[in-house]
Formats: structure tokens, sequence, C-alpha cells
């Protein structure tokens, strides 16, 4: 679907990390991907072909938006038991996990993370929001206290902009600093430093 070979990832972030060090010098860029999950990427896991979040125990792990749930299940138990802990890369976007605090529990119980957007954390408009069914499942998932982190999806500034900041305030204000600070900052840092959540 969204498949980028893994020598691309290397290089792209070999690319970008260089203009960084031009542009700010004291910003550090980590390694890693959001790992879009087939049958292969045990293999490739298991193997360090593709990568972890800054060489840590985390992989943002992402499925179909409609595979079924015994398959996520299955998926995430068998990364698990390679020692890595999978991060499950927008949860509100899986019709398996809608309403269903007793699934998303259980993947937690497991031992596995979880991620919703930063999008879809903003207030929906009234009329025209193609996506607004996510924006309902990410609240659900927040009242339930079922989120570890909040991050963009971003894929460039036009199509896909961060609205980090505005989905910080947001969650600030409905859950409390102490959540937000968690959520958007604390438990990012964990995971790129390889510390437990």
């Amino acid at each position: 679907m969204f498949e980028t070979p893994e020598e691309k990832i290397a290089e792209n972030f070999l690319q970008v990390r260089e203009i960084a060090k031009e542009v700010a010098s004291d910003l550090v860029i980590a390694y890693g991907a959001e790992i879009y999950y087939t049958p292969d990427v045990l293999d490739k896991l298991e193997n360090n072909r593709i990568p972890t979040l800054n060489n840590s125990r985390y992989a943002l792990i992402e499925f179909s938006m409609n595979t079924p749930y015994r398959d996520i299940h299955s998926a995430l138990n068998k990364i698990l038991m390679l020692g890595i802990t999978p991060v499950i890369a927008h949860i509100e976007r899986y019709d398996v996990l809608e309403n269903n605090e007793k699934r998303v529990r259980e993947l937690i119980d497991m031992g596995c993370y979880t991620q919703i957007n930063s999008s879809h954390v903003l207030k929906s408009k009234l009329f025209g929001e193609p996506y607004k069914f996510m924006k309902k499942r990410a609240q659900y998932f927040l009242e339930r206290d079922l989120v570890h982190i909040i991050a963009s999806d971003m894929h460039n500034v036009d199509g896909r902009p961060p609205h980090m900041a505005e989905a910080y305030d947001l969650v600030s204000q409905k859950y409390g600093e102490a959540k937000a600070q968690e959520l958007f900052i604390d438990n990012p840092r964990k995971i790129v430093m390889d510390q437990l959540i």
C-alpha cells in the first residue's frame, strides 16, 4: 500500500539528518518508520532490515483499516515474541476497535501501546468532515484512558499538517495539562530513549 524500500528509508534519513545539521545544529533526528504490517515484517524486524523507533525496543505498527481483530492480535503477539514492543499506529482507524474498550485493553494488557493522530483530536466541522467518525473514536479512547501517545500522521505540510499545538491545547483543556504532557511529550520521549512507559 505505502511500501517504501528499506534502503530508501535509510537513504532519506541520512539526507534529512545532514540538512537538519545545517538548519538547526541542536536538532536531533531519530531513525525510525511507521511499519505497515505484511507477513514479511516479522522476518525483517527479526533481522533488523526495517527500523524500530530510534533503534529502541519499540516499533510503530500500522494495519489495514479493515484487518480482522484476530489477525491484528496474532500479528502483535508475534512481534512481542521477537522482544519488540508494538506501538499500534492510529487505533482510531480500525473498524474492529470502534467502541470496543475490551479489545483495546486486551492489546494493552498483552504489552502493546497505542497512538492516535493529532488531527483526530481536533474539533469536528459541522459539515464536510470526512473523518468525523475517526474523531469520535479518538475521543472514545481518550475518555477511557486507552491512549499512550498522540502524534502527527504528517506526510507533508500541505495535505496533512501536524496540528500538534492545537491538539495539545484541546487535550490539556479537556483532560488536564499533566495528561497532555504525558501523551505528547513524556511518553514519546521515553520511546525514543528506549525507556519503559
